[in-house]
């Protein structure tokens, strides 16, 4: 089998000359992805400092910073594309993306809700790194929000790790939203007792109790006529953190119960009086006992 050496060497010198042709081409594309990848940086650093400018979460100026600089990469590979391959049309491969993407959407369903759900939470900050809150049947101290869940430490020492989908869409009771919080139980007191003395001693001890706040001061309401007592709701505010509220109000129920006793005011528990009727008739000639 021979070679034909003319017929190679001239088609490596159409291959080199028009390599030559297209050289200034490749040149022009590769400048417009370089000013793409630079515009990137750019658009980066303005979106980090605007951020730190701002009270932005740290976590959602990282996530549009990169947002912003994978978009601006994406339009320089394809103008560049564009310039060196003058037949390559865009709109071909979006309408060709269009439909994969329907596909990944459904099968990342959960996957894309925790996110954009993630981000609106660092956007809108509903709550924030220490805050205590409570989402469902979860309760605890927050530790961490990223992306994707919200860590919790409950008050017993576990961590729980909540999707932010279910976070997001359902209601979260923040407990240290602000800096008091409010503590209400019930008191009761035996009726043949003076109400007005009953609460002139539980305001005492309300007011003069360690860890209560003076303003706004504790309010003691007559709130029910019970079966067995006449039963006071006390009011008074404390600090939020639930440890402190635990604190305070052992101590305002303990401070409570010796004062009604020092102060001879029952606190009668619950009884009831059983009439029995129409009982079996002793037979004469028995005796009792």
């Amino acid at each position: 089998m021979q070679i034909d050496l003319s017929a190679l060497w001239n088609s490596l010198l159409s291959l080199w000359h028009s390599f030559l042709t297209r050289l200034p081409i490749f040149v022009i594309g590769i400048l417009v992805f370089g000013a793409f990848l630079i515009a990137a940086r750019i658009v980066r650093s303005l979106i980090l400092a605007a951020g730190n400018r701002t009270s932005l979460h740290a976590n959602v100026a990282q996530l549009l910073s990169r947002l912003a600089s994978g978009v601006a990469i994406i339009l320089g590979i394809l103008m560049a594309a564009v310039v060196i391959f003058p037949s390559f049309r865009p709109g071909d491969l979006v309408a060709g993306l269009g439909i994969t993407s329907v596909a990944v959407g459904f099968a990342f369903k959960d996957i894309l809700q925790n996110f954009f759900a993630g981000i609106l939470i660092l956007w809108r900050q509903p709550f924030s790194v220490g805050d205590q809150i409570r989402s469902g049947d979860h309760e605890g101290t927050v530790e961490e929000i990223n992306i994707r869940s919200t860590r919790l430490k409950t008050y017993d020492g576990e961590r729980a790790i909540l999707p932010n989908g279910d976070v997001y869409t359902r209601a979260i009771l923040v407990r240290t939203a602000y800096d008091k919080r409010r503590v209400r139980f019930i008191v009761g007191v035996g009726y043949p007792d003076s109400l007005e003395k009953a609460r002139s001693v539980i305001v005492g001890v309300v007011e003069n109790a360690e860890g209560v706040l003076p303003n706004p001061g504790p309010w003691v309401y007559v709130s029910e006529l019970a079966p067995s007592s006449v039963n006071f709701t006390v009011y008074f505010w404390v600090e939020p953190q639930q440890s402190n509220v635990l604190k305070v109000s052992d101590r305002v129920a303990t401070g409570i119960k010796l004062a009604l006793d020092d102060a001879h005011i029952d606190m009668p528990y619950p009884h009831r009086v059983v009439i029995q009727q129409g009982g079996p008739t002793p037979s004469p000639g028995t005796a009792d006992g």
